[in-house]
């Protein structure tokens, strides 16, 4: 099956292919309890983040790039989707290391 078809469908190396560059930045992410995608909201209207402006487009695009996939974070850019972004997954990092995020509530605010 490829997954360009079908969008639910995450294939078992997604995570091998972060795991490099996050170890080759000194970065791991705790685990939320819900998907990026629902916490950004949350974040912009508190002013929390920003969004960024998309990154240029490399001439080499990386494996992990994704035509499918817009970038909300930054500001609709193609190849990657905020469940997917790096940046995004920094700046949740550093909201939970300051406690910034309340879980608990937002479970229940912005459930499904």
């Amino acid at each position: 099956m490829n997954d360009v078809e079908d969008p639910g469908y995450q294939p078992q190396f997604q995570q091998y292919q972060q795991q490099p560059r996050q170890q080759a930045l000194g970065t791991k992410f705790d685990p939320i309890p819900m998907k990026y995608a629902k916490l950004l909201p949350y974040f912009l209207e508190r002013n929390l983040v920003q969004t960024r402006p998309p990154p240029p487009i490399q001439k080499k695009l990386p494996a992990r790039w994704r035509p499918d996939l817009f970038c909300v974070f930054h500001q609709g850019a193609q190849g990657h989707d905020v469940e997917r972004c790096f940046s995004l997954k920094i700046e949740v990092q550093k909201l939970i290391k300051d406690d910034l995020i309340p879980f608990e509530e937002l479970r229940f605010e912005y459930a499904s």
